[in-house]
């Protein structure tokens, strides 16, 4: 068995929640309770091997960060006890372990102190450090000007630049443009593929997919499910699913992604009909998708999605899961999709179209197409999709079917 790079037994953690800043005070004169308890976290345990990836995923108010906060050693637990060995690095809330009066390279100092390094590895990884966050000038003007993006640059450039044993990440790759959400992706892929050890948590089910082997999913402050990501993702979204069923409230649609340095241009359904968006029961489906970048040498994988209309997940389909090489080379693309015979028996069908990079993890861009297909049915059928099969029937001896009819 791998050694273990965290142990996490039974650990808790109860708030006080006041109704005022006066109960605080009345309860510290008094020495009578004028507060209630929250229990944040109760009795939660895992242990993460080192050289792996363990995503923390649940709904908001699960007890994620609270978890992390732990682990990173910022907050103590009520109850329990952890133990996490070797060089630890975070970026959890924005903006924490940065001294807002400090110039961004007078921090870089600071948390290097934190963390252990000495000053021949400061002087070393001092210019990685700045280079990857691409702060320019602003490395030398103070923290407190800097924006939340900026902000995320310069934590993910410290914790990742300084080789830690353990990195610990709370949703900090959701804050930032596109371009340097992508390049702090590729760091965290080649951090894993090193055989680093990565507490991983994001509402993005497929990059905790992509970062991680194990999963632990939260709720209400406990430990809900514990195993490998596919299993416990796949139960997570299911809750998920039952959860958006019973509520009478429509979520908004999602927006398209912001332009970046690689665009979607148009996209075009190639029916029986020519183009169109109805089709029979196994007709087949042709989707193109033309787009444009500023840099030929940029690689590209195309992913499409197909929802029903309640956004319940039915197919989709990705160039890089077929085993096609990026597509390159060109300043303008066009591919095509092509479904020999659509197995969908019926219904109104949302398009998601995505222009990924080169490891189909970030997007560059998106088009959704709401009913954008119909399967137009002439007969009632049972069922979504049909899958190719037969009937196998052997006839039973009458003694069997004797015993049966007793």
């Amino acid at each position: 068995m791998r050694d273990l790079a965290v142990v996490s037994q039974d650990l808790s953690k109860v708030y006080r929640v006041y109704s005022s800043p006066w109960d605080r005070l009345r309860e510290l004169v008094t020495r009578k309770p004028r507060h209630r308890e929250f229990h944040a976290l109760e009795k939660v345990s895992f242990s993460l091997p080192r050289g792996e990836g363990l995503a923390i995923i649940g709904e908001n108010g699960a007890g994620k960060s609270t978890l992390l906060k732990i682990l990173a050693g910022i907050t103590a637990p009520s109850a329990g006890s952890m133990a996490v060995r070797g060089k630890v690095a975070s970026i959890l809330e924005l903006g924490s372990g940065f001294h807002p009066e400090f110039t961004g390279r007078q921090n870089i100092v600071l948390n290097a102190a934190m963390l252990g390094l000495s000053e021949d590895e400061l002087r070393r990884k001092m210019p990685d450090i700045i280079s990857f966050s691409e702060l320019g000038e602003f490395i030398d003007q103070p923290v407190k000007v800097y924006s939340t993006g900026m902000a995320m640059r310069l934590g993910f450039s410290i914790a990742t630049q300084v080789e830690p044993d353990v990195l610990i990440i709370d949703e900090a790759l959701s804050v930032g443009d596109g371009y340097f959400q992508k390049k702090c992706m590729d760091r965290l892929l080649r951090f894993v593929e090193a055989g680093g050890t990565l507490l991983f948590c994001s509402h993005a089910m497929y990059y905790v997919s992509s970062f991680c082997q194990r999963a632990l999913w939260m709720r209400n402050g406990r430990a809900e499910a514990l195993g490998p990501v596919l299993d416990v993702v796949r139960a997570y979204e299911s809750f998920l699913l039952a959860k958006s069923a019973r509520s009478s409230e429509a979520e908004p649609s999602p927006h398209d992604a912001a332009p970046g340095p690689a665009r979607i241009i148009d996209v075009r359904q190639i029916g029986p009909q020519g183009e169109g968006g109805h089709y029979q029961p196994f007709d087949p489906f042709v989707l193109e998708v033309d787009w444009e970048c500023d840099d030929a040498a940029q690689e590209f994988h195309l992913a499409v999605g197909i929802d029903r209309v309640d956004d319940v997940q039915v197919l989709s389909f990705g160039s890089r899961q077929q085993g096609l090489a990026p597509f390159t080379g060109r300043r303008g693309h066009r591919a095509r999709l092509v479904v020999p015979e659509m197995p969908l028996l019926k219904g109104a069908f949302t398009l998601y179209v995505f222009l990924l990079d080169e490891s189909a993890l970030h997007v560059f861009d998106r088009r959704v197409l709401r009913g954008a297909m119909i399967i137009d049915n002439p007969e009632f059928v049972v069922g979504l999709v049909r899958a190719a099969h037969c009937w196998e029937v052997e006839a039973l001896p009458a003694l069997v079917s004797a015993k049966r009819s007793r």
